[in-house]
């Protein structure tokens, strides 16, 4: 584990206490959490990049709409019935 000192302007430290309180998370926790969801988001859009590199930009398009095309809706869980599987 390392520590790492950062500045924060002072309206931003403030919401970010706040919001590390709202979630019942300790303010390093809070912090550790959004540099990991920045650094997975930044790795998924680079192998994404890599992935469709040189790829018929058409064609995908074409493609996921026909994959759209054959999806069919369904019965959409209610809001009291999601609030409870997320228990």
């Amino acid at each position: 584990m390392s520590t790492v000192s950062i500045q924060l302007p002072d309206d931003l430290k403030s919401k970010v206490i706040l919001l590390a309180q709202k979630k019942s998370m300790a303010l390093d926790a809070l912090v550790g959490y959004g540099l990991q969801a920045a650094v997975v988001q930044d790795e998924t859009i680079e192998w994404m990049m890599r992935r469709l590199n040189g790829k018929n930009s058409e064609l995908l398009i074409a493609q996921f709409g026909k994959f759209l095309e054959k999806t069919k809706s369904g019965d959409e869980p209610s809001h009291g019935e999601i609030e409870e599987a997320r228990k």
